[in-house]
């Protein structure tokens, strides 16, 4: 009688689990299908607007026609989406809608770059009204995953708050579309440092130039770390710096990565972080991330700027692969030989060889072993600006002929 009762029991609840499992799948599939006509239905308000105009629509416009002369703005007016100061205040909050305008409908021919989860468009007056000058749309999609969501929650908590002449300007986001979330940024047209270092670019980028653009950079981390609360960007690498047409202005972008609200100088991390060769050996070993894990991704950063040289992937003695990474490869050089002759080749006669050897020292110390034994970005930031005076004082008076011109 008892066996009889347990089975009877354990058929019941079988049962009612399979119930729920069927009922689980039937309204997911209903919701996936109201979310498939709301989604037709707006695209089709959107093109119904783009064909009528009018004097209250927000049009689309051709790829390549000029821009109205009477045309309504977009999104906001035009002046809120330049970054002309730091003290601004809050971006606009944008709707889907608006994103899927900004973007062409997610046009491919306006992807200027992609990451792990996100794609970045090139949204210019060209396309969208009112949008001067162009602005760099960085759409994220998460799919389910809640490693991306907690990126974009990340990056856009930071960029709200953070106000820094080298950090990347938030102009407007978009935060609550259940599939993806969006960024406005600031567009600079000179690509990244890794793209001017490496993308073949000729002549290659002045050893001024990239002297302003480290003391910038080390800069933009110096005010992360001694803010309130302390910020670790977690990601420092040429991909993530940001300049302008000129070589000259650089921004820091990608705060994806960031750990931040820990008082003392390390905090464990959920997942790994960083770029393949800019990566603090001791953060492999331990799982802990730092202040001083940017700090010796920044003297990375300092080797790829002196020698021209990725900081991974770097070809063998016959050009193929295997010649390892940048800090494999020239720090037991620089303990058995010392620094001398480690500058870019392709700059020829044109850098000062003194200046690159002291830079050169910095890294090194930036790339200690022991965290505790690196420098703070505050004492790194001071010691370029002394060691490298000369090269960032002509390339400031090479800004301001630059501006002088335009």
């Amino acid at each position: 009688m008892d066996v009889a009762m347990v089975l009877a029991v354990l058929f019941f609840c079988l049962l009612l689990l399979s119930s729920a499992a069927i009922t689980f799948l039937l309204l997911r599939h209903c919701l996936s299908g109201l979310r498939r006509r709301h989604r037709a239905a707006a695209a089709a308000d959107v093109d119904a607007e783009a064909a009528e105009g009018g004097a209250g629509a927000r049009q689309l416009m051709p790829p390549c026609s000029p821009p109205p002369q009477q045309e309504l703005p977009l999104l906001r007016p035009a002046a809120k989406l330049v970054p002309s100061t730091k003290e601004e205040g809050e971006p606009w909050k944008l709707t889907w809608r608006e994103v899927e305008a900004l973007t062409g409908g997610f046009d491919e021919a306006a992807v200027v770059g992609r990451g792990g989860s996100s794609t970045v468009y090139l949204a210019s007056s060209c396309r969208v009204a009112v949008v001067s000058p162009p602005v760099a749309v960085k759409v994220h999609r998460w799919c389910g995953g809640e490693r991306w969501l907690r990126a974009f929650r990340q990056e856009l908590d930071l960029l709200r708050r953070l106000r820094h002449p080298h950090i990347v300007s938030l102009l407007a986001y978009s935060d609550d579309h259940e599939e993806g979330g969006a960024l406005v940024l600031e567009y600079l047209s000179g690509g990244t440092l890794a793209d001017r270092l490496h993308g073949g670019a000729s002549p290659p980028l002045p050893w001024r130039h990239r002297m302003r653009v480290v003391h910038d950079v080390a800069g933009a981390l110096e005010h992360l770390h001694d803010g309130a609360p302390p910020v670790v960007h977690g990601d420092v690498s040429a991909s993530n710096v940001l300049l302008d047409g000129r070589g000259l202005g650089a921004r820091l972008c990608d705060l994806g990565s960031a750990c931040e609200g820990f008082s003392a100088a390390v905090a464990p991390t959920r997942a790994a972080v960083g770029s393949p060769g800019y990566v603090d050996p001791f953060f492999l070993r331990t799982g802990i991330v730092s202040k001083k894990s940017d700090v010796y991704s920044f003297g990375v950063l300092l080797l790829e700027a002196i020698t021209g040289s990725p900081a991974a992937g770097i070809p063998g003695p016959d050009g193929g692969a295997g010649g390892g990474n940048l800090t494999a490869r020239l720090l037991p050089r620089v303990r058995t030989e010392g620094v001398d002759g480690l500058a870019d080749r392709r700059l020829g006669d044109d850098y000062d060889a003194a200046e690159a050897g002291d830079v050169a020292r910095i890294a090194v110390e930036c790339l200690a072993a022991q965290p505790g034994l690196r420098p703070t970005m505050a004492q790194v930031r001071a010691a370029i600006a002394e060691k490298a005076a000369t090269s960032i004082s002509i390339a400031h008076h090479d800004l301001h002929d630059a501006s002088d011109s335009t």
